[in-house]
């Protein structure tokens, strides 16, 4: 059997799909995988051949962002990444004609390949999948007047003239599934996952080696770990550590923070002895080693520390983040939410006393842990991938 996987351009997004891949490549499925050049060391580490196509920027450089509102833009951006990519895409996939179709929910070039060609569609979605008691979308003002929602209308009409299928209305894009689906929650943590069909698979975390990992050595000094992520497109946030660096130097544990690429460690004053800065970590390595996250409830990074039974506090800075963040305070995952406003060094001392003081975090993770384990991630995510193909087919 041969699979194309196409992802959207977003580094969480391609890693949350390496491991399946790794494990269908492994199960000796034939896996190309279009993606960036940049992402030519993970890919090809997974086993799968690399079918580049140009960088899309249409996130960043979109005309109408900044002038409208997100939410009224946001349709245009995917469709803006799809016209970007699908000619590179296209050329080269109907050379090497795969029998089925793996797609990012959010890659809208993934489904008009499949449409196209004709060919079985698999959906995978890296957070919620849309059900009845959760959708992203539901909830969004329909902006008649907007000038970016126009122009998507449009770009939607000539992709269904082009490739066929479905109009990637906005509802298509944010709700649209496939022939089959993969999701990387768990039933338990997704909303209504009791209400899915047999054409949705609830995998949990995707864990795997990356590459990078090895490049980091947990501290050996016996004493918990505590670990810091905003995620990678809000962390230019200076103030953050300068209220964080006087809670954690009173308390007698390790300290990791992952600061990003923008911030420059001799701008946060004091370092205390504790903390240890990187731009970038190896996060399922570090996250082995993890007892507390202060985390921005990325949906990714929130199941692959759930996967190692870490308990968490959040500061999400998007709607999605903050869905996240009430679940896991709905399931005893998080000992609080705090909005960017609201944190202060007195709030974080608060919220962080009651993560490490209170066990019920630690051990709720723990027990999600197990759940999550028992669920095969990426070896029976591959598997149920391999079971439609070939009733598919």
């Amino acid at each position: 059997m041969k699979a194309a996987y196409i992802p959207v351009g977003a580094g969480g997004h391609i890693l949350a799909s390496l491991p399946m891949v790794t494990e269908l490549v492994k199960k000796g499925v034939e896996v190309d995988y279009y993606a960036p050049e940049s992402f030519r060391a993970q890919v090809e580490l997974t086993g799968a051949t690399l079918r580049p196509f140009p960088e899309v920027t249409q996130c960043y450089s979109n005309p109408y962002m900044g002038r409208e509102e997100f939410l009224a833009v946001i349709p245009l951006v995917f469709l803006g990444q799809a016209k970007e990519a699908i000619g590179a895409i296209m050329e080269q996939i109907t050379v090497h004609q795969p029998d089925v179709i793996i797609s990012d929910s959010l890659a809208v070039a993934g489904r008009l390949a499949a449409w196209k060609l004709n060919k079985p569609l698999i959906i995978m979605f890296t957070s919620y999948a849309p059900g009845k008691d959760f959708s992203i979308f539901r909830t969004w003002p329909e902006f008649p007047d907007s000038p970016a929602r126009a122009e998507a209308a449009k770009l939607a009409e000539e992709f269904q003239k082009e490739y066929g299928g479905k109009l990637l209305t906005p509802q298509e894009i944010f709700e649209g599934t496939g022939d089959f689906n993969l999701c990387t929650l768990t039933k338990s943590f997704q909303p209504g996952g009791e209400h899915f069909g047999d054409d949705f698979f609830f995998a949990g975390a995707q864990i795997a080696a990356r590459a990078g990992d090895g490049s980091w050595k947990a501290p050996d000094n016996g004493k918990p770990l505590l670990y810091t992520s905003l995620g990678s497109l809000f962390n230019n946030w200076p103030e953050f550590y300068q209220m964080l660096f006087p809670v954690v130097k009173e308390l007698d544990i390790n300290v990791l923070c992952s600061i990003g690429k923008t911030i420059k460690p001799e701008d946060l004053g004091e370092i205390p002895d504790n903390v240890t800065l990187m731009a970038f970590t190896p996060q399922l390595e570090v996250l082995k080693h993890t007892d507390y996250f202060i985390t921005h409830a990325g949906v990714g990074s929130v199941m692959e520390a759930l996967y190692f039974g870490v308990a968490m506090m959040c500061i999400p800075q998007m709607d999605e983040q903050i869905f996240t963040a009430r679940r896991m305070l709905e399931l005893d995952l998080a000992s609080s939410m705090m909005l960017k406003p609201e944190v202060t060094e007195e709030s974080l001392r608060k919220a962080l006393h009651e993560l490490i003081e209170n066990p019920k975090y630690k051990r709720n993770a723990e027990a999600m842990s197990k759940e999550m384990q028992s669920e095969g991630g990426c070896e029976r995510a591959a598997q149920a991938v391999i079971d439609y193909a070939k009733k598919a087919l």
